[in-house]
């Protein structure tokens, strides 16, 4: 049985008025210039205003169909909510990242109150105060991060409003950036480092209540030395890294090096983008203790020597507990490590997190007696010459201080 009640002819084969079950507004019918037909609201109640509108909608359709611009279209709000939920079901997936929640929480408390039911055809215009409703919102200017977080986001829903035809190039906004650049982030210099890796190693020692405990700590202890010297991304880069992503190789000098092939992006269709980065050796730690480590934990691996795992080519997590688990929120392990050892506050008041060895490891690349080229630090981070340049362009600067006044000449 149909849930139509009534319908009126229009246009003869072309649009069709029609009101259904449970709904006092008029609905039309219109057939598209490719032969389909498509249903849209006319928002009216009243049978003659419907009919104007319905021939307003035909021939706003066939303008759209011979400038070659989209016939169709949907509302903003209606494509962000399928956006969210696209994120939300990779949460127990492998394609979860962390920046999807942030996406997420922007997409709901800034973009749909902002564009809510505005047509995705008259995106550009409405994006124009995009930025200014934002700071309102904030109460201060936000910042060039913050934009691109937005960006970010609002590039989902209209990437994806561009695949299903609802949108064409011309009618997208250009996002521009005028925020404030980014501070300089929260970091240990070597003394604070030091005291750091001691004060862990004494943490690690301690007894506690779980064996799950011990066995996080233990993990966190490895998790630091590798993220300080390494400057991978803590997070899902690292915890993406299986044993079967590790290299033992030689440098040219015949030294023995690690080598983690960290990825960079997923394909859709299984073809992921790699990056090479080198495990630092240092006065703290070999970079193979580590992983021997790391290894003798898993009784699963004991028994095989470094070589014979790596060889082995085994789908086990790098960073992972005694059962292969992978701990949720070793972030908040660490932050509270800090809090109960004075090292949560780092220079200029600025909160120290995981993040920080990842800085940490970058300004001792700039800084030590023969330094790392950016070009060359940007390709061990898997970033950009210009975002090192943005954050870490100082102490390139003071380090080759040097040469540029000329003192170098004279030595």
């Amino acid at each position: 049985m149909s849930n139509t009640l009534s319908e009126r002819t229009v246009i003869a084969n072309k649009c069709v008025l029609y009101k259904q079950a449970r709904s006092k507004k008029w609905w039309c019918r219109i057939k598209l210039g490719n032969g389909k037909w498509y249903r849209v609201t006319t928002g009216c109640y009243d049978i003659d205003e419907a009919f104007d509108k319905a021939i307003d909608i035909h021939a706003d359709a066939r303008a759209n169909f011979r400038n070659n611009l989209p016939q169709t279209t949907r509302s903003f709000s209606s494509v962000a909510k399928s956006i969210i939920s696209q994120l939300e079901n990779l949460k127990s997936t492998s394609d979860w990242k962390v920046v999807y929640k942030d996406y997420i929480q922007v997409i709901n408390k800034y973009q749909i109150p902002y564009f809510n039911r505005t047509r995705l055809d008259n995106i550009r215009d409405k994006y124009v105060g995009y930025i200014d409703y934002v700071a309102e919102q904030l109460g201060r200017r936000p910042a060039a991060s913050t934009i691109s977080n937005h960006h970010a986001a609002l590039k989902l829903i209209l990437d994806r409003s561009k695949e299903r035809g609802w949108v064409v190039d011309s009618q997208l906004p250009k996002l521009k950036n005028d925020g404030k650049s980014g501070d300089r982030r929260a970091t240990f210099d070597m003394a604070e480092y030091r005291v750091l890796i001691k004060r862990l190693r004494q943490w690690v020692k301690q007894p506690t209540h779980r064996k799950k405990d011990s066995e996080i700590r233990q993990l966190l202890y490895d998790y630091v030395l590798i993220l300080a010297y390494s400057g991978i991304r803590h997070g899902r880069e690292a915890f993406d890294i299986k044993w079967r992503n590790i290299e033992l190789a030689e440098s040219k000098s015949g030294n023995p090096v690690v080598l983690f092939n960290v990825l960079k992006k997923k394909g859709r269709k299984g073809e992921h983008s790699w990056r090479k980065a080198v495990v630092r050796n240092n006065r703290f730690s070999d970079a193979k203790k580590v992983l021997c480590r790391l290894k003798d934990r898993v009784p699963e691996l004991q028994k095989l020597s470094l070589d014979e795992l790596i060889n082995s080519k085994k789908d086990i997590p790098l960073f992972c507990l005694a059962d292969k688990s992978q701990p949720q929120r070793i972030d908040g392990t660490f932050k509270k490590f800090l809090l109960e050892n004075d090292l949560a506050i780092g220079s200029e008041d600025k909160v120290r997190t995981l993040y920080s060895l990842r800085h940490f490891y970058a300004t001792q690349q700039l800084t030590k007696k023969k330094p790392t080229s950016i070009a060359l630090l940007a390709l061990q981070m898997g970033t950009s010459i210009k975002m090192i340049e943005k954050y870490y362009g100082h102490l390139s600067t003071v380090t080759e201080a040097d040469i540029l006044s000329g003192w170098e000449d004279q030595l």
